[in-house]
């Protein structure tokens, strides 16, 4: 059996050029693709060969390793949730995938370009995502031309929305912060990436006048590159609220199509929004009670510590394009880390929301911007809340 699947996969990976194949076409044409191909144009290293020729009778059960969670200012749970599902890995090709992911650990950058080239898949990034690039496209292979959906539910899960619309912030702020300085969002961009093309389709962008504390500091205009100027001609949050939210609605987001906010953190939600709301009197929005908070999701996934967007976009292979701290130059490359996780098999799903109520505070007693949205949370919740339009109108920020 090993022999026939190795097979199979040497033909899917002449055939695929990294993109999936569908398991019940692989199985019915696996025989008749044998007779036609001939010779195979590419061959695996020695490692996967000796993989082949493994006896079946020493093949044991294989488990994959579980993401660890990064904190990123949210709360931790206290005892990690049980899994929903019950995990069964009886079929001996988990061995065989465990012990190439052994086998890939090792490998040297150079290497794993080499075997990503040989696949036809992309060669950007640093080694641990080059590493999880060829472990996800080896799982997927094996598994599929063995003939196995797995066990686990959630490792089905890729691609449950429509778009993702991606926030970051900008606040008036200072050098050295004072305990009653509030700060206040003065640019809201949003870029959005439609899930499915992985392409980005549309921006949105305002600034926005702040009103308790009207006059930007010189320190915020040389870190943000907003001007004075760029303020005091903006509308109010509120305005720009109403204004974001007419576009989701032309973009038919919540109705027809779904979506989920994507952000670098736990902040833009969790304090920028949550206060400014609150400054200006008006809702929260329903939409922006969960979130994706993209740091989380590329450290659990490339097995990473928990980085800033700069270094993250280091990690992918490529280098940031425009301004550090421009709202809107921030929200495009966050797309790019979206873009990259989706391409490497990443389930970019909610997994933080608001801190609300009686949520645990932290050591220095301030609570914490949002606490950890888990797998059963997530099904729960999946297509069952909509956004909360029209956005209730302040007349005073």
């Amino acid at each position: 059996m090993c022999c026939v699947v190795l097979l199979s996969l040497l033909l899917l990976v002449d055939r695929w050029h990294g993109h999936f194949v569908d398991i019940q076409s692989s199985r019915r044409n696996s025989s008749e693709n044998l007779s036609r191909h001939g010779k195979l144009s590419i061959s695996l290293s020695d490692d996967m060969k000796k993989m082949a020729s493994t006896d079946k009778d020493d093949i044991e059960d294989a488990e994959e390793t579980v993401d660890t969670e990064v904190e990123d200012n949210t709360a931790e749970e206290e005892t990690k949730e049980p899994e929903p599902v019950e995990r069964e890995y009886s079929h001996p090709v988990y061995k065989q995938i465990a012990s190439l992911n052994g086998k890939i650990n090792n490998y040297s950058k150079a290497e794993l370009i080499k075997n990503l080239k040989m696949l036809k898949l992309d060669t950007d990034g640093s080694r641990s995502v080059l590493a999880k690039r060829l472990k996800t496209f080896y799982k997927k292979t094996m598994l599929s031309v063995s003939g196995i959906q797995e066990k686990n539910e959630n490792s089905k899960i890729r691609i449950l929305f429509d778009f993702y619309v991606i926030i970051d912030y900008e606040a008036t702020c200072e050098l050295l912060k004072h305990s009653n300085f509030k700060q206040e969002i003065i640019e809201f961009p949003a870029v959005l990436l439609n899930c499915q093309k992985g392409e980005v389709e549309d921006e949105f962008r305002s600034y926005c006048r702040p009103v308790l504390n009207p006059l930007l500091t010189e320190f915020c205009t040389e870190l943000t590159g907003i001007t004075q100027d760029d303020v005091d001609k903006a509308p109010l949050f509120h305005e720009v609220l109403t204004s974001f939210e007419e576009w989701l609605q032309k973009k038919k987001l919540g109705s027809k199509y779904s979506f989920a906010i994507v952000t670098d953190g736990p902040w833009d939600i969790g304090y920028f929004l949550k206060n400014q709301c609150a400054l200006s009197k008006i809702e929260f929005p329903t939409y922006c009670k969960y979130w994706i908070n993209v740091r989380k999701t590329f450290a659990n996934f490339y097995n990473t510590g928990k980085m800033p967007l700069s270094t993250m976009i280091q990690l992918i292979g490529r280098e940031f394009q425009g301004r550090a701290h421009s709202g809107l130059d921030d929200a495009r490359n966050i797309a790019f880390i979206v873009q990259r996780l989706l391409k490497d098999g990443a389930r970019v799903i909610f997994n933080e929301k608001l801190a609300e109520g009686n949520a645990r505070r932290r050591e220095d007693g301030n609570p914490y911007f949002s606490v950890p949205v888990h797998n059963t949370e997530f099904k729960a919740i999946q297509g069952k809340f909509k956004p909360n339009f029209p956005q209730k109108k302040s007349s005073v920020i």
